[in-house]
């Protein structure tokens, strides 16, 4: 009987203009909202995976740590073996906020022995042969999360001007790659002048239909078709890619696997491309 397979892969290729041809070709994973699952035996099946892409780097967009035991060891384990080989970069999402204190700290703290670059409201520059790029990693106060049990506020925006008061003024000049754990605010991203956006938390919609056109059902909060479930979005030449999640809170995937999600920087030439495979 064949298996069901643990996660789907999705592949991307990032055409702008405004990436330097010294890294054409670079290649990435994007992985997002662990929440405490396992693939394969110390993720021996995920790291396989990931290996047989040959990425140059690792990017993490959030809640891939939480509560709970499982919740922690599964995330330090993966990361562990993923800073052994890659360079690796961690931003926060709402699960590592809800942390008690000195948890959080400890977690933090052991991401960096390990080498790994936790994104605070930080950025980091990458340079390649002269050239280089800015990964920014935002991490938004729960306020901004639509939780009706937790601390969102009915009416709060995030624009433009918040980012800039979090991260700074964006640099046009500069390709710049947002780690963004929720995708709810995307267009104050985009403004601000995040080219290219990875995200999560939405989790697919958790539930979707055979017709890929539609959006995900329910978003984390219960709110029916939640704009930037899941894909690739297009506005006004700036990208958003929003993963599915590996993990699960609540409620039963249907039609929405978890997903490794697989990007190749390229130039303006290039065509846009997607493909999708199991693993």
């Amino acid at each position: 009987m064949e298996m069901k397979p643990l996660f789907e892969r999705v592949h991307y290729s990032i055409c702008s203009e405004k990436i330097p041809p010294e890294f054409y070709g670079v290649r990435m994973v994007h992985l997002s909202d662990l929440h405490g699952a396992w693939f394969g035996k110390n993720h021996n099946v995920m790291i396989k995976a990931i290996e047989s892409f040959h990425p140059d780097m690792v990017l993490m967009t959030g809640d891939m740590a939480d509560s709970g035991r499982e919740g922690m060891e599964s995330c330090l384990v993966l990361c562990r073996r993923l800073a052994r080989r890659y360079p690796v970069y961690y931003s926060i999402g709402n699960h590592e906020m809800t942390l008690d204190c000195k948890c959080r700290k400890a977690l933090f703290r052991q991401l960096k022995r390990w080498g790994i670059c936790v994104l605070d409201n930080e950025w980091q520059t990458i340079v390649r042969n002269g050239a280089h790029v800015r990964i920014c990693g935002l991490t938004m106060f729960l306020v901004y999360y639509k939780d009706p049990l937790g601390e969102f506020q009915w009416g709060i925006q995030f624009k433009k001007e918040d980012m800039e008061r979090t991260l700074g003024k964006a640099d046009p000049e500069c390709y710049t790659l947002l780690l963004a754990h929720n995708p709810l605010y995307y267009p104050a991203y985009r403004e601000w002048g995040a080219d290219l956006t990875l995200s999560g938390h939405i989790h697919g919609g958790i539930i979707r239909f055979p017709e890929k056109r539609l959006p995900g059902l329910l978003s984390p909060d219960l709110r029916l078709f939640p704009p930037y479930s899941r894909g690739h979005f297009i506005e006004q030449g700036q990208q958003l890619i929003v993963s599915s999640g590996l993990g699960n809170r609540f409620l039963k995937r249907i039609c929405n696997p978890p997903q490794l999600v697989e990007l190749v920087l390229e130039g303006e030439g290039s065509r846009w491309s997607k493909r999708g495979e199991k693993a």
